[in-house]
């Protein structure tokens, strides 16, 4: 029942702001994703507001780091996967299916 941050959600909204364009604050969010990584590199996954506290207390889990992985090569753009979250220029078009006809008989 209270406020709580996380490093994972907190890269992910950076890299919804990289995806609309809003560079400035997807690398303001990322920095402060940085306060989140403790002195062995890994990530604690949330910290509780007001009292600062470590919630799971012990718990440093893949997930965070692996969306702080992700948020630095959309940011940074290192590879071409870099792309993959910030622009989607570069793929095909939608496909575009036809709405299934609930009235026609199913084939066996």
């Amino acid at each position: 029942d209270r406020p709580w941050v996380t490093a994972a959600e907190t890269c992910e909204c950076a890299m919804a702001h990289l995806g609309v364009g809003e560079r400035e604050i997807a690398e303001q969010l990322f920095r402060g994703a940085q306060a989140m990584r403790e002195a062995d590199g890994k990530y604690i996954t949330g910290i509780v507001h007001p009292d600062l506290v470590l919630f799971p207390p012990d718990e440093r889990s893949t997930y965070s780091a692996a969306a702080v992985v992700l948020c630095a090569e959309a940011i940074e753009g290192t590879s071409p996967a870099a792309r993959l979250f910030s622009d989607h220029s570069f793929l095909p078009p939608i496909i575009d299916i036809d709405p299934v006809d609930s009235e026609a008989p199913v084939a066996d």
